[in-house]
């Protein structure tokens, strides 16, 4: 038996077409209870790219006090869960900045198609804090970095116990 409901946020797709880190996809948790993100699911569109350059996806908590606008809700995998308590964020009035890694990142061969899922072992999962948008320290963010100026699309799906 489940001890508590799984939802899955995700990105949809985001061109990607610079060399430094971007923001993709952030979820928080009210003040009255944390989240746990349980698994992380990455996958490169169509792209150019030459062979042999590379997307960083990497976890954070963020440097700075991010403030989401645009939401997106969580998917619950129970179709009987209950409305979920965290929001997802895809758009930000002040953007998360690349704060502590959560993990050092998922090293991805630029190239069309290419995927990867991580659960983490149980007992090992990262922590969502119970601090709301717009506080300084909330949520969990997901970054790319790719390795050349390719117009790439992205998307990442964090799957979410809460």
């Amino acid at each position: 038996m489940a001890i508590s409901d799984i939802y899955t946020f995700s990105s949809g797709s985001v061109t990607i077409a610079t060399v430094s880190g971007t923001a993709l996809l952030s979820v928080v948790m009210p003040t009255t209870v944390r989240g746990w993100v349980v698994g992380v699911r990455f996958k490169i569109g169509n792209t150019g790219a030459l062979a042999g350059n590379n997307m960083l996806f990497q976890l954070c908590r963020p440097a700075n006090t991010p403030t989401g606008t645009t939401t997106t809700a969580g998917v619950a995998h129970d179709f009987s869960a209950p409305a979920g308590l965290a929001t997802g964020y895809t758009a930000w009035s002040t953007a998360p900045t690349l704060g502590v890694l959560l993990h050092p990142g998922w090293e991805l061969p630029m190239t069309s198609g290419t995927e990867a899922v991580e659960y983490p072992p149980t007992n090992y999962e990262w922590g969502i804090p119970a601090i709301a948008n717009g506080s300084a320290n909330n949520g969990v963010h997901v970054f790319v970095t790719a390795s050349v100026n390719t117009s790439t699309p992205v998307f990442v799906d964090l799957m979410v116990s809460v």
